[in-house]
């Protein structure tokens, strides 16, 4: 039979238990969660996010706008223009001035509307000799040639790029409006397309 002493001892004992045991470990769990959980959430999440967002293996790039500079009000630099072109077609580009220079054109840059936006426009006296500009991210050069220009140009020594343009071209048989791309092979036609209409007599 337990004596006095021990009963005390007893009494005195559970209280204690109660104090040092339970409430410490509940209280040490939420600590361990709340050092653990927001840190992984933190550190691994976004990181996830931003890491895999871009590799998405079916993401395609913007298609380019259809027109590159539409606003009448904010005409652009001739290093605004040049910025939207590759390095390659850039270098034909500038070739290609260079060819319209050497005929005497004046340059300028020119506004046709909303549907086309501003261009190069190149003049020789008050005679439009061809436009250029940037088209759904192309470079495209675009020139009216009258029956006369259309029988000075060997058609068959022009690649595929300048008789497609010849095919898709609008107007009549009389004035024939060509929009030929730039890039490839279609800077020497369409160079050959303007010797030929500053090769054919005036009207």
């Amino acid at each position: 039979m337990a004596t006095r002493t021990e009963a005390a001892a007893r009494r005195t004992a559970k209280p204690e238990a109660k104090a040092t045991g339970r409430p410490a470990t509940k209280a040490a769990a939420p600590a361990t969660k709340a050092a653990a959980t927001p840190a992984t959430k933190a550190a691994a999440t976004p990181a996830s996010r931003a890491a895999a967002t871009p590799a998405k293996p079916g993401d395609k790039p913007r298609p380019a706008p259809r027109v590159a500079f539409p606003k009448k009000a904010h005409p652009p630099t001739d290093a605004e223009f040049a910025a939207r072109l590759p390095a390659p077609v850039g270098k034909r580009f500038e070739a290609l001035r260079g060819f319209l220079d050497k005929q005497g054109a004046a340059e300028d840059f020119f506004y046709y509307g909303p549907r086309t936006g501003w261009a190069y426009r190149y003049l020789i006296g008050e005679k439009s000799l061809c436009s250029i500009l940037i088209q759904a991210g192309r470079l495209v050069g675009i020139v009216a040639l009258d029956a006369g220009a259309q029988a000075g140009v060997a058609w068959d020594g022009l690649s595929e790029i300048a008789r497609r343009a010849r095919r898709v071209a609008h107007g009549t048989p009389a004035l024939l409006w060509l929009d030929v791309p730039l890039d490839g092979p279609g800077a020497t036609d369409f160079k050959a397309l303007l010797k030929a209409k500053l090769a054919a007599p005036a009207r």
